[in-house]
């Protein structure tokens, strides 16, 4: 006579593929995220300029919107708008801690310029160690 064998079934819960996905989701995320445009969306103007031979790795970057709207891109203040006079005081802040800062500035090619004159303006009053544009290369097509 045939006994049958009394079958234990399997309670755990097989993890392995839940690993698997998820490590092909970090690569993933890993490999893209430096591609992801960082700031204000800006259409920098072109200009035929040398490229800067050594940036200084302290600086910050003022954005201006084509609607003449001010940014700081420091990860405190992202996607943040300021009034002339609200970044005035940002950047005093910012240059009380620390005199050498470089300054970038990244304005739409269709603000006014009026607008980025008086950012110059405040800068000028505040000294900082420099002050560059930041553009795009001419694209012969």
């Amino acid at each position: 006579m045939f006994v049958p064998k009394k079958r234990r079934y399997l309670t755990e819960i097989n993890v392995i593929p839940y690993v698997d996905v998820m490590l092909v989701l970090l690569v993933i995320f890993m490999v893209t995220a430096p591609f992801m445009i960082q700031g204000i969306d800006i259409n920098l103007p072109e200009v035929n300029s040398q490229p800067i031979d050594k940036a200084n790795l302290e600086n910050i970057t003022i954005s201006i919107n084509a609607e003449g709207k001010f940014y700081l891109d420091l990860d405190s203040l992202k996607g943040k708008a300021f009034l002339i006079n609200e970044l005035k005081q940002e950047i005093q802040k910012i240059l009380k801690n620390n005199s050498s800062l470089e300054i970038y500035i990244r304005a739409d090619k269709n603000v006014m310029f009026g607008e980025v004159a008086k950012l110059m303006s405040l800068l000028q009053d505040l000294k900082p160690d420099a002050i560059n544009f930041i553009t795009e290369p001419i694209d012969d097509k």
